[in-house]
Parts: structure tokens; sequence; C-alpha cells
């Protein structure tokens, strides 16, 4: 979209009230989709109706407030992205397993023609290596390499699941 600002945002509070008022969408899932971008409403509107569907699956909830948590680590860390994550400075266990759930998972999800609801429940079954990550592996390791390897494979998952919708805009029990 060109022109200036105002009218920019003139046009994305109109698509945020006809999202939630005349389609009846919540409105953290309508700012988690928009936040991911806009462009295509029709496509928008996809990944609404996909989000809609999966939120009440058990991993999804607790896999955004992963993601929130995941944010937060990369902002105080400073973290600018980029990078390739080096498999070799992965420690067995839940930061490897994590490290194979996720490129299966970013398989998956770039591999076919899929809906978005089934790339959001392939994204959503990533919970337990996630909270088995943070549950048994410190990210801001004493290393160097290995905690700029272990922020790249948080920014990865981030970056990657960030195309459908922002999560950290999903409110969750306790936030």
């Amino acid at each position: 979209l060109g022109g200036s600002a105002e009218l920019k945002e003139f046009f994305l509070d109109r698509v945020r009230y006809y999202f939630r008022d005349v389609r009846g969408f919540k409105y953290d899932e309508v700012n988690a989709v928009l936040a991911a971008g806009w462009d295509n409403l029709a496509d928008a509107a996809d990944r609404l109706a996909a989000i809609q569907a999966v939120r009440s699956s058990e991993n999804f909830e607790p896999l955004a407030a992963s993601f929130k948590r995941i944010r937060n680590i990369l902002k105080q860390a400073a973290f600018a992205g980029g990078g390739e994550i080096d498999a070799a400075l992965l420690e067995p266990g839940p930061e490897q397993g994590l490290y194979e759930a996720f490129q299966a998972a970013r398989g998956l999800v770039r591999a076919g023609n899929l809906e978005y609801r089934e790339k959001l429940e392939i994204i959503a079954r990533l919970r337990p290596a996630v909270d088995l990550f943070f549950d048994k592996v410190l990210v801001n390791a004493p290393d160097e390499a290995v905690r700029r390897n272990r922020l790249t494979l948080l920014d990865s998952l981030l970056t990657e699941s960030s195309s459908i919708a922002d999560f950290s805009e999903i409110v969750t029990q306790g936030t």
C-alpha cells in the first residue's frame, strides 16, 4: 500500500473493525494476523480462520505463550537475528530435540500446498520440544558461540511461524 501513513493507519483501522465487528474474530487474533501482514485481505481472512480453528487445541495457547517468551529473550539479548544454526554446537537432548523437531516442522510447512490450519497444527506440535528446551537448556550459556547458536535457533523458530501470525499478540492465560 502506498500513500501517507495516516491513510494507511485509517485503512488498517477499517480492516481491524471489519474482522472484529463484522466477521466476529477475537481482537488478539486480528492483531496477531495483521502484524504478520495485511496486503492481501483474503489471505489474512484465511489465516484468521485457521487461528480460530486451532486456538482451542491443547498446544496452541501454551505455544503462543512460549513465543512471547522467545520474543522477550531475543529482545533482552538485543539479538539482531540472521545467521545459520550450527548443528555441531547443539547439545544432545532437549536442544538437539528442538532443533530436529523444528527442522521437520519447517520441512512440512514449506513442502506442500497445506492449508494454514494444517501449518498451524504442525507448528503447535512443537510445543513439547519447546517446553523441554526451556526446562532443561540455559539459553544464555557462558560460551558466546553456544549462546548465539541458541538465540539463532529461537529466532529461526519465531521467524518461521511469524509469516502466519505474530503469536506474541495472542492473549493467553496469565497474560
